[in-house]
């Protein structure tokens, strides 16, 4: 490093960002791609336990991680960040690995720093840090940590050893499943656009048509998840936008968990741009082009066990609307009308899925 930054001057949030969010970036993650860099993540069970858990006496989880970087469908591993004032102290550790470790998380390492120090852990094993390294030593320290952390050393940790088509997807499980049923149940959905109020999705239920489970040639467990569309505008919007009506979730676990307090994380990303004047279908006002071009991406999380013949769990879900490119005059007539439109448009939630399983014979 050519200079050093001013510590005394900065606080947690400035590490964040001037320190830390650069250095994901030389890693290889940035928000939005296959290799992102999630934060405020919510997590439906918000406590810390051992063994079974029982919300009356676990302790509360205080606060969230500040980083996680997720290489989608592979793994993941998170960052927490301290001010440049305070010590990485054992409590320090501690409280990264509540996250790391928690089963909505479970990521394969974390990472702790205050600017000034910097420590990397593999989940689990706490008694002495993988790598440990000052703000000075980072370009020397750089090659280690990107063969450990880089998108493309989480892909490579996560393969197994030989993809074996026929191997079980789980104790008491087939090799292939098929999915012949189930729901899923939208709850806690919120926007931050004028577009896009999230309120009609809360309470939305949705049927699972059909799909399948099994190994890909990489060894990953593929879920292919067919759901109905509630109505014909959503239908209409994702032919528009170039999605479909089914889901391709990827895990790179390597059975299909039973347990609820180790599930498996599959994870879906969609990315897709619509052109300007595309033509899209809505009931009462027939076909019209799209004014502008706009980019979406939508992120899809299942954390979920096997429990009899069913796979239930949770869902996480944030969709991305990019209007960045709308025309200039449209803004002012829209911004008139409605206020200060921001570029981005997003809307996050979570809900619950179960879906029902057969032997593919």
């Amino acid at each position: 490093m050519d200079t050093l930054p001013d510590f005394l001057s900065m606080n947690e949030t400035d590490v964040r960002e001037i320190i830390v969010r650069p250095l994901l970036e030389r890693l290889g993650y940035r928000h939005g791609t296959d290799a992102t860099i999630r934060t405020e993540q919510t997590l439906t069970y918000a406590r810390c336990f051992l063994g079974r858990k029982n919300p009356k006496k676990d302790p509360p989880l205080i606060g969230r991680a500040d980083y996680i970087c997720d290489v989608i469908s592979f793994g993941r591993w998170v960052v927490e960040v301290k001010g440049p004032g305070e010590d990485l102290t054992r409590d320090t550790v501690e409280q990264a690995h509540t996250y790391a470790a928690h089963p909505e998380i479970a990521a394969w390492f974390f990472l702790v720093t205050n600017g000034r120090r910097f420590q990397l852990y593999q989940t689990g094993v706490l008694a002495n840090a993988m790598l440990d390294w000052t703000y000075e030593e980072m370009d020397d320290i750089l090659l280690k940590l990107f063969n450990i952390v880089s998108p493309a050393a989480m892909k490579k940790r996560s393969k197994l050893a030989a993809a074996d088509p026929g191997k079980p997807l789980g104790r008491g499980l087939a090799s292939k499943l098929r999915i012949i049923g189930g729901e899923i149940l939208y709850e806690d959905h919120e926007g931050d656009h004028p577009f896009f109020s999230a309120e009609s999705i809360n309470g939305l239920r949705l049927p699972v048509t059909g799909g399948s489970v099994q190994r890909g040639n990489d060894g990953r467990i593929l879920g292919q998840v067919d759901v109905a569309k509630a109505v014909p505008l959503m239908r209409e919007l994702n032919q528009a936008m170039g999605l479909a009506d089914g889901y391709d979730f990827l895990s790179a676990t390597e059975y299909l968990s039973d347990d609820p307090e180790h599930p498996s994380i599959f994870q879906n990303l969609v990315q897709t741009t619509t052109s300007a004047g595309t033509l899209v279908s809505i009931p009462g006002l027939g076909k019209f082009p799209v004014p502008f071009e706009m980019s979406f991406s939508a992120f899809t999380e299942a954390v979920g066990f096997v429990d009899s013949d069913k796979f239930v769990g949770t869902i996480r879900l944030i969709y991305e609307l990019n209007f960045s490119k709308m025309p200039a005059h449209l803004r002012y007539v829209l911004e008139a009308r409605m206020g200060k439109i921001p570029p981005t448009a997003q809307v996050k939630g979570a809900g619950r899925f179960e879906v029902t399983l057969l032997a593919n014979c």
